[in-house]
C-alpha cells in the first residue's frame, strides 16, 4: 500500500520550512552582511542567476567561485554572523531533509525515495560543511580555507536545487497518481 499523500509530517516540515525561509528574511536586516557592487549577495545566493548573467557560460563562472567567497567574507561581520545566520544555517539542513523526504513519501519504499534520501543525506553533510569552513574562514581568512567553502557551496547548492525538483516533481506524479484511482 501507497502512503498516503498529504501527511502530518509533511504539513509540519512544510510550515517549519516556510518558518526558516522567513526568517532568513528577517534577520537579512540584522547586519550580518553588508551588500556591496563588489558583493551583492551572501555566499549561499552566489549559484542562483542574477541580472549579469547573460549566458550559462557567464552564469558557470559561478560554480566553485572561491574568489567571491574571499571577496564576499570580508562584508561579512562574524559575530553578528553566528549568533543569527549561522544558528538558524546549522537547523535548516535538517529541517529541508525532513520536507523533502515528506514531500517524497507517497514513494516511501521505491528504488527513487531511497536515491533521494542517500542525495539528501549528502546535501545536508554538505551543508554543514559549507556553514563550519565559513564559519572558519571569518576569523581566519588565511589560507585556502575559501576554496573548499566554494567546493562545498557549490556541490550543496546543486544537489539541493535537484533534491527539491525530484522532491516536487515526485510529490505532482503521485497527486496526478491519485486522481486517476
Amino acid at each position: 500500500m501507497k502512503q498516503p499523500l498529504i501527511t502530518p509530517r509533511l504539513i509540519v516540515f512544510a510550515i517549519l520550512f516556510a518558518l526558516a525561509a522567513f526568517t532568513f528574511r528577517l534577520i537579512s536586516s540584522y547586519g550580518y552582511f553588508e551588500r556591496t557592487t563588489e558583493a551583492p549577495h551572501i555566499i549561499d545566493a552566489h549559484l542562483m542567476p542574477g541580472p549579469p548573467d547573460r549566458s550559462f557560460q557567464d552564469y558557470s563562472k559561478r560554480f566553485f567561485d572561491s574568489a567571491y567567497v574571499r571577496q564576499a567574507a570580508r562584508h561579512y561581520n562574524p559575530n553578528k554572523y553566528m549568533h543569527s545566520y549561522f544558528i538558524l544555517d546549522l537547523l535548516f539542513p535538517f529541517i529541508y531533509y525532513c520536507f523533502f523526504l515528506a514531500l517524497a513519501g507517497y514513494w516511501k519504499g521505491s528504488t527513487f525515495y531511497s536515491v533521494l534520501r542517500w542525495a539528501m543525506v549528502a546535501v545536508v553533510l554538505l551543508d554543514l560543511a559549507e556553514n563550519t569552513a565559513f564559519a572558519y574562514f571569518l576569523f581566519h581568512q588565511e589560507g585556502n580555507m575559501h576554496q573548499f567553502v566554494a567546493v562545498f557551496t557549490t556541490l550543496k547548492s546543486v544537489l539541493f536545487c535537484l533534491g527539491m525538483f525530484a522532491a516536487a516533481i515526485s510529490f505532482g506524479v503521485a497527486g496526478v497518481n491519485r486522481l486517476k484511482k
